[in-house]
């Protein structure tokens, strides 16, 4: 069952933070890391904190619908340097994508390139399960004020969700989401219809 925290966060390229904070992404594809355990990657959460990954090769791994001026992504982060926290997810649904076509005709929603979310879509830990990657339709919220921590190992590693010092309910509470409540519904409208689920 989902639960909810204040000091989980979901890690993922920060290319990836950036779209979804600025409203131009409202899903995620995920498949898992090596770390997931037995059974693979899963959204255990619906309410979790964008922790953004640092990844230099991912600005060639995307496409930007609003293009903006390059910057190179550095590698990882070295111990003691700031990470900052800026948006909120709520998850609104999560779904098993197993149809390489109609993953396919969710392009537009979400700036990967192709390559990349098919190399998740065929990733297999034996080798031999049929292909598939979870998706999940997110409400994105901007926090009233951002969060700074100090990177440690801990937060290392390929693994999808991470604990980190539990964040003011204050800050919490007063975020504010990125799109507004109509363009939200049309999007998932949107999205409901390709993937064959009734709203």
């Amino acid at each position: 069952m989902p639960t909810s925290g204040k000091n989980i966060a979901f890690k993922e390229w920060s290319i990836v933070c950036d779209a979804l904070g600025a409203g131009q992404q409202t899903i995620i594809f995920r498949k898992g890391g090596i770390h997931e355990g037995k059974r693979g990657f899963q959204f255990t959460h619906n309410e979790f904190l964008l922790f953004p990954t640092r990844f230099h090769e991912q600005e060639q791994k995307v496409h930007l619908k609003e293009p903006t001026a390059s910057k190179e992504v550095p590698s990882e982060y070295k111990e003691g340097e700031q990470v900052e926290l800026r948006y909120l997810c709520k998850i609104h649904s999560v779904d098993i994508m197993d149809q390489w076509d109609t993953i396919q005709s969710l392009k537009k929603f979400h700036i990967w390139d192709e390559p990349t979310i098919l190399e998740r879509y065929r990733w297999s830990k034996e080798g031999e399960e049929k292909p598939f990657i979870s998706l999940a339709i997110l409400r994105v919220f901007e926090l009233s004020q951002s969060i700074k921590l100090s990177y440690e190992k801990k937060y290392g590693g390929c693994r999808s969700w991470l604990k980190v010092p539990e964040i003011n309910s204050a800050i919490i509470d007063s975020s504010q989401p990125v799109i507004g409540d109509n363009e939200f519904k049309d999007l998932t409208r949107q999205i409901n219809q390709i993937i064959g689920k009734l709203d």
